[in-house]
């Protein structure tokens, strides 16, 4: 049994349980959630009640894999971890880049936004480069990729101040398809490719 899914799951849905309760007793101007002009009060206690359900329901999943994973031992290639070192000296260099334009260019020239969908671009290029080479893929740097590309979208799109709730969702799509990935082995560490 997956502990972690099970008692994250516990919380998010004791979480929503209080946000319903406080939004079925207080009065709608007292709890705020912005989604661009409009108070949705109502939006995180639906969306962590979902997650805190797939948690949960997943959380006897892998109990299987868990006892198939620990009798055989990963074996290392030392040739995809230097192609993969390689791989994330040029992304950190192209961030890097990237960071020091961003300090040089004013906010007037360049708008906020590009910056965070090059910062997403650069990390889902790597893991891309990674799929491609056949080299597990990072789920953290996929998932921070993904964020910060929709992210930059909307402050272009001129909604600001909804990144909580993309990021709700982003995570929430993440642990719906976490099986999916499980079974292809797509993320893990480089070097067990």
């Amino acid at each position: 049994m997956n502990k972690s899914n099970l008692i994250w799951g516990i919380i998010c849905l004791v979480i929503a349980g209080a946000l319903a309760a406080a939004n079925l007793t207080l009065p709608p101007e007292d709890l705020m959630f912005q989604i661009g002009d409009q108070n949705m009060p109502w939006v995180p206690p639906v969306v962590l009640a979902i997650l805190g359900i797939i948690l949960i329901s997943t959380s006897n999943q892998g109990e299987e894999k868990m006892k198939e994973e620990t009798k055989v031992k990963p074996v290392v290639d030392s040739a995809k971890a230097a192609l993969n070192k390689n791989m994330e000296t040029a992304a950190w260099g192209c961030f890097l880049i990237m960071l020091g334009g961003f300090m040089f260019v004013p906010d007037s020239v360049v708008e906020g936004g590009w910056w965070s969908i090059g910062v997403g671009l650069i990390m889902l290029g790597l893991n891309a480069a990674r799929y491609f080479t056949r080299i597990r893929m990072s789920g953290f740097t996929t998932f921070l990729g993904i964020i910060s590309v929709i992210g930059g979208a909307l402050e272009l799109a001129g909604m600001k101040g909804i990144d909580g709730a993309v990021f709700i969702i982003v995570l929430g799509g993440y642990l719906i398809l976490k099986p999916y990935f499980d079974k292809r082995q797509l993320f893990g560490k480089a070097e067990q490719s």
